[in-house]
């Protein structure tokens, strides 16, 4: 009979957790930049980037910061 640690169930669990916290952090990234995309020049002015910034960023993949 095998006897498992108690820190087995971690060792399969901690890259779930990553796997899920990369998901997280692009679901994360798309939502901005679909909200980014909806800004008109005014909230693009008070936040201090340009039409091109913003057509820059709303144009990168969701993986890619």
């Amino acid at each position: 009979m095998v006897r498992l640690g108690s820190n087995s169930p971690r060792v399969t669990a901690a890259p779930l957790g990553r796997f899920l916290r990369l998901l997280q952090g692009w679901h994360g990234r798309a939502r901005e930049r679909r909200l980014l995309a909806r800004f008109d020049d005014r909230l693009l002015a008070d936040i201090g980037i340009t039409r091109l910034d913003q057509a820059r960023e709303c144009e990168k993949p969701f993986w890619r910061a």
